[in-house]
């Protein structure tokens, strides 16, 4: 008897288990839609490894992503940091002081921009639209 017991108290163990495990992997999935982020199609036209910042007025600075020479990668930008309207993008170079920057730019939570540091590394080029 005391053997069925331990082998029931065994199997609700394990059925326990496996259902809150089950749950906190689809936690994520229940949270609510919530707002989408926003992407930048990030083209790296410059000789040197670029990593991508954003940042808000008074606030510190967001990596969003790295950006290799000669490469074309999606960033994406945080849907609070889009949310809350004007934000600046500004590339840091390996082994450059340099910092090109966008200037305040406005997307939107689910929009899509295209920003190119070309070969001079002057600044960033903004431009509208899908990739």
């Amino acid at each position: 008897m005391k053997r069925n017991r331990s082998i029931t108290n065994r199997l609700h163990l394990i059925v326990l288990t496996a259902v809150v495990a089950g749950v906190a992997a689809c936690g994520p999935y229940h949270r609510g839609s919530g707002q989408p982020p926003a992407y930048l199609y990030f083209t790296n036209e410059s000789l040197d490894q670029a990593d991508v910042y954003a940042t808000l007025p008074g606030n510190q600075p967001t990596r969003i992503g790295t950006v290799f020479a000669g490469r074309t990668d999606t960033l994406t930008v945080p849907a609070d940091m889009a949310a809350r309207g004007n934000f600046n993008v500004f590339a840091r170079l390996l082994a450059r002081s340099a910092r090109p920057s966008t200037g305040p730019i406005a997307i939107r939570p689910g929009e899509h921009l295209q920003v190119r540091l070309p070969l001079d590394q002057r600044l960033l080029v903004v431009l509208p639209g899908d990739y």
